[in-house]
């Protein structure tokens, strides 16, 4: 999962994390890396893309929807 910190310094990172990562650790590592955290968001694909297989998911390919 790709997740978006915005630090309180103007710094921004994505990080990309497992699912099995609990919030409050990757809080944590976050606050260790870039210090004070203004806000975090996540990005989840959307609900349309959620057909994808999962070696495009991993690679970062989107369909775009058919023409009509």
């Amino acid at each position: 999962m790709k997740i978006l910190v915005n630090f309180e310094s103007g710094l921004k990172q994505i990080f990309i994390v497992p699912k099995s990562m609990l919030a409050i650790e990757f809080r944590n590592m976050a606050k260790k890396i870039g210090g004070n955290i203004e806000s975090i968001e996540f990005s989840l694909p959307p609900r349309r893309q959620s057909n994808l297989s999962r070696s495009e998911l991993q690679e970062g390919i989107l369909r775009l929807p058919d023409r009509r």
